[in-house]
């Protein structure tokens, strides 16, 4: 416990909270200008900021680590009070409530996750649910098969199509649809959001290169935000802030919480051996009602006595 107070613990949580959340993809990310003018380096690294800032007071304060997916607050700098259309705070990173028409809650309804998980023009429902299905419920989707044909139906003028409509392609492809029916419709539940984590209330389609017409054209599409996550009980949601409010109350959720920190302590992935003890600290978080210190403390204890085992 004392060295839990000291601030090195702190700044390894911080990296903790990194490798998990892949700031490097959100780092790493580039942008269409034109689409989005907003996002930058700057922007970029506050929204690393603010997740990070989220983890830490969960983790340090006391309070039960499953509001990671239901609290309705942001750490806004002016960067990100641009991006979600909210007056600039008084002080960088200050904790903001969302308003509750903004359907945000939660990691899922910040910046990092919604941006990370996009396309440089456009979001992205396959990268979305991919990253809740490897992020907060540990479960492995593999990559297409070889061979597979993954484009979408071409955009036209007199077709006009949203994500969800040209993602009903893998849906409906036997050789497809037995990944993308885990995670596209999760996906489907983040569209009110674009590719730097905005809200929109229509799917933008934009068509640059027009034959013999020079000024490019929009069309605005009414966008259908049911998702599910398949596999949990009633698990319908329509907005990050209804699917963090199912995702916490799930024991498979739960314990991913467990296994990531216990990945990153430990440098290496679970195996089948250290089930009785990943069953064993998920006991403890929950008695605990999910203090994130007490699971650190759990962990330390468990490989203390690893070690100290004859082998």
């Amino acid at each position: 416990r004392r060295l839990l107070a000291d601030e090195r613990a702190k700044e390894n949580i911080d990296e903790f909270t990194s490798q998990w959340l892949r700031f490097d993809r959100v780092l790493g990310t580039a942008k269409d200008r034109r689409r989005f003018p907003k996002f930058n380096r700057e922007a970029a690294v506050a929204m690393t900021e603010e997740a990070r800032r989220f983890v830490r007071d969960l983790a340090w304060s006391d309070r039960n680590f499953m509001e990671l997916l239901t609290d309705p607050h942001g750490y806004l700098s002016a960067d990100l009070a641009a991006i979600y259309d909210l007056p600039a705070p008084s002080r960088e990173y200050e904790r903001v409530p969302f308003d509750a028409k903004s359907e945000r809650a939660g990691l899922l309804g910040q910046a990092l996750f919604l941006a990370s998980t996009a396309k440089p023009d456009d979001t992205s429902p396959t990268a979305r649910g991919l990253f809740v299905r490897e992020q907060l419920l540990c479960q492995h989707v593999p990559p297409p098969p070889p061979g597979v044909d993954t484009n979408l139906p071409v955009l036209s003028e007199s077709k006009p199509l949203t994500n969800k409509e040209r993602l009903g392609v893998h849906l409906s492809s036997p050789s497809c649809a037995g990944c993308h029916t885990l995670i596209d419709p999760i996906g489907f539940g983040f569209e009110k959001f674009d590719a730097i984590g905005g809200r929109r209330e229509a799917a933008r389609i934009l068509f640059t290169e027009r034959k013999g017409k020079d000024a490019p054209k929009h069309i605005d599409l009414p966008l259908d935000t049911r998702g599910y996550v398949a596999g949990l009980k009633s698990a319908e949601f329509s907005s990050p802030r209804e699917l963090g409010q199912v995702l916490a109350q799930t024991p498979i959720c739960q314990e991913c919480i467990v296994k990531q920190i216990f990945r990153y302590t430990v440098g290496r992935m679970e195996t089948r051996a250290d089930r009785p003890a990943i069953e064993a600290l998920t006991a403890k978080f929950r008695r605990s009602q999910f203090r994130f210190r007490e699971l650190m403390l759990s962990l330390a204890v468990f490989r203390t006595q690893s070690q100290e085992r004859p082998r």
